[in-house]
């Protein structure tokens, strides 16, 4: 059952789970066997009390048919999301906020770039996981640092049962029913009385999308209609994760995740201005973590170390010709690693205050190769530490203060570019990293006004330090090195209501405000060195206020009907603008909502057809190039044939929509998908 109804999937409405779970209680396992009369708990992220967040179960995840993590988001309030692009990736925002600042944590280990500090949402397959949370402006104190926006936290889920066994395979068609692309995912696990396992497979083929019948051709661009260009993509990941329980207050397990990725070719923008044809031909990462659980009566304790690999090729070819013959550029790759320690713990003091903490460590390690020469590498550090404390003063008032600490210690720089501006004593290009600390603090107030009704009133002050790409790139000259640039800060505002409104109508809306200062931008300035040229330069300029309306509803009418949805008015200011060039923020619709309804005509049939609404944006951040509003209706039949065998069908983009999600790149048309899924 779903966490949180805004997920706009019908089974939150039949579940009746309490909208904020006890302290220590995310990630929980249920045992079975000798211990079965009190579970252990697992919990590796630990959060306060209460929190205000969304949490999507794997169950609705796999009935949705979402694979990965953008898709599972896909229907979230406040969340939108860009596609396409040079770097042919599928990435979205919340609230505007991108993921350099909204960070992605899989059992407590960031999922990004060190470099960037991003990801690829959808080289994030979800078979293996047993929720998303997401957590927006107001997050935990104790997730650590750069959570500017809020942060998102997967969990690898564990096994249940003494006998766990999943086969999970779709197929899509595209509009004239050719291949299109195809998921699979195989997993088995034991639990037992003093150890469990589990391993999960996961493979996706995408052979192609098809582009919508109404397309045209841009002269010039070897794009035509039919099939998108350059839109094959290959993921395969294997999660294996293994515990013991030698007693019911301890959870020992260790994780090892290894994800080979084929990204593909950056499709041609669809103009006559040319386009980049970059390849990832491989965008890995290898992860190894190690965990420990206690738990004796108020006292908690969870530990995790952890050593993270990511390795990225890039191939650039200059024309289609050099393409076609393979003929490109040296190689550049990211070779990079991070690795990190986490403790935290809990105090139940007595029925009314409960407090937690939380101490990081993290170091991250990036090198930059062109072929086979370093031509920059940069090591640094990152300590957070972080304190919760929950008071329940009265027996429906809950207040959750936090604060955290959080420093940046560059140990190392080195850069080709670097060295070679210190032998012409270009002081303009020569970097001096520096150490940056950073404070956060927070309040919520939670009121219970009466059973399955809370009021929540929160205010967070988050930080956002810059990445290594903001600090250090040349991006080969183009671009002017800013190692002193200063984080990001700023101010989440937000008030909530969750709970049922009647027997059958539930609602979870807020109303928000975030006040952002500092905030990093790009300008054009003249290159030091030749300034009738121009170079770009990342500065702490623009002042921003992002405010807005959120509403997910669910109505329950009875087992054959029932619908809900949800609505995001996002606006937002430029308060101060120095650079005079920033007129509007690029890919921020104002509006965006999507309904769908369930019928069941039969108990074991469940039909449910869905739009969704994209409001307009613009493409550039100059104000010019605006991208038009766009609808999407799309229709699921699943058919349980018995408790352990499903069946379903779908058609996306039923009216074969031409739309953009991102400036020049059109996404896919009518596509057909049909899926099995097995489980014992």
């Amino acid at each position: 059952m779903l966490f949180s109804f805004v997920t706009a999937a019908v089974y939150a409405l039949q579940a009746d789970e309490p909208a904020y779970p006890p302290i220590m209680e995310a990630g929980a396992a249920e045992e079975t066997g000798e211990w079965a009369d009190e579970p252990v708990r697992i919990t590796v992220e630990v959060t306060g009390a209460k929190v205000a967040r969304e949490r999507i179960e794997q169950e609705d995840m796999r009935r949705e048919g979402a694979r990965d993590l953008r898709e599972a988001l896909q229907y979230l309030p406040g969340i939108t999301f860009t596609g396409g692009g040079a770097r042919n990736e599928s990435n979205f925002r919340i609230r505007g906020f991108g993921l350099d600042s909204v960070p992605i944590y899989v059992d407590g280990i960031a999922m990004a770039s060190p470099y960037r500090r991003e990801g690829d949402a959808a080289r994030f397959l979800i078979g293996d996981l047993e929720s998303v949370t997401v957590h927006k402006g107001y997050s935990s104190t104790l997730l650590g640092a750069n959570t500017l926006g809020g942060a998102v936290v997967m969990s690898i889920a564990k096994p249940k049962k003494p006998l766990e066994l999943l086969f999970d395979a779709s197929a899509d068609f595209d509009a004239v029913f050719s291949y299109a692309s195809s998921t699979y995912v195989a997993a088995a696990g034991t639990k037992r009385d003093r150890y469990y396992a589990r391993a999960v497979y996961q493979y996706r083929d995408v052979d192609h999308f098809r582009l919508p019948a109404d397309f045209e051709p841009a002269a010039n661009n070897p794009q035509q209609k039919g099939d998108r260009l350059w839109s094959d993509s290959t993921d395969k990941k294997l999660t294996l994760i293994a515990g013991l329980t030698p007693t019911r207050e301890l959870d020992i397990w260790a994780t090892y995740v290894q994800q080979d990725a084929d990204k593909g070719l950056s499709s041609p923008e669809t103009t006559i201005r040319g386009y980049r044809i970059w390849d990832w031909p491989r965008y890995d990462r290898k992860s190894f973590s190690l965990n420990g659980a206690y738990e004796s009566g108020a006292f908690t304790l969870n530990a995790l170390a952890y050593y993270d690999k990511y390795d990225n090729r890039l191939l650039e070819y200059y024309s289609l010709r050099a393409l076609e013959a393979g003929i490109h550029a040296r190689p550049s790759d990211y070779d990079e690693y991070s690795i990190g320690a986490r403790v935290t713990g809990g105090w139940i003091i007595n029925e009314w205050n409960r407090l937690q903490f939380a101490a990081t460590y993290k170091n991250e390690d990036h090198k930059g190769l062109r072929g086979d020469e370093v031509e920059v590498h940069v090591n640094e550090d990152t300590w957070s530490v972080g304190t919760e404390y929950s008071v329940t003063p009265l027996p429906r008032v809950t207040f959750v203060a936090g604060f955290g600490f959080d420093t940046l210690i560059p140990k190392k720089y080195w850069g080709k570019n670097d060295e070679f501006a210190q032998m012409l004593g270009a002081l303009y290009y020569i970097v001096r990293s520096d150490t940056m600390h950073l404070y956060t603090w927070q309040l919520g107030a939670f009121y219970e006004a009466a059973k399955d009704h809370e009021l929540r009133l929160t205010y967070a002050r988050k930080n956002h330090f810059p990445n290594m790409s903001q600090r250090y790139s040349t991006r080969f000259g183009d671009v002017l090195p800013n190692p002193s640039l200063g984080p990001e800060m700023a101010n989440h505002f937000e008030f909530g209501y969750e709970g049922w409104a009647t027997d059958t109508l539930k609602l979870n809306t807020a109303v928000y405000y975030s006040k952002v200062m500092d905030k990093i931008v790009n300008v054009k300035i003249p290159n030091p060195n030749n300034p009738v040229a121009a170079v770009d330069y990342a500065r702490n300029l623009d002042e921003s206020s992002f405010y807005g309306f959120e509403l997910g509803a669910g109505f329950y009418l009875n087992e054959m009907f029932n619908c809900g949805g949800a609505f995001s008015l996002n606006k937002y200011s430029i308060d101060y603008n120095q650079s005079g060039e920033i007129m509007v923020l690029s890919y921020y619709p104002q509006v965006t909502a999507n309904a769908f309804i369930e019928i069941r005509p039969m108990k074991k049939l469940s039909i449910i057809p869905r739009y969704e609404y994209t409001g307009s944006r613009y493409g550039d951040t100059g104000g010019v190039n605006k991208l038009s509003a766009y609808g999407l209706a799309s229709i699921k039949a699943t058919v349980d044939i018995n408790n352990h065998l499903s069946l379903s069908a779908g058609v996306s983009n039923i009216f074969d929509k031409l739309y953009e999600i991102r400036e020049y790149f059109p996404m896919a048309g009518r596509a057909y998908t049909a899926s099995l899924t097995v489980k014992r």
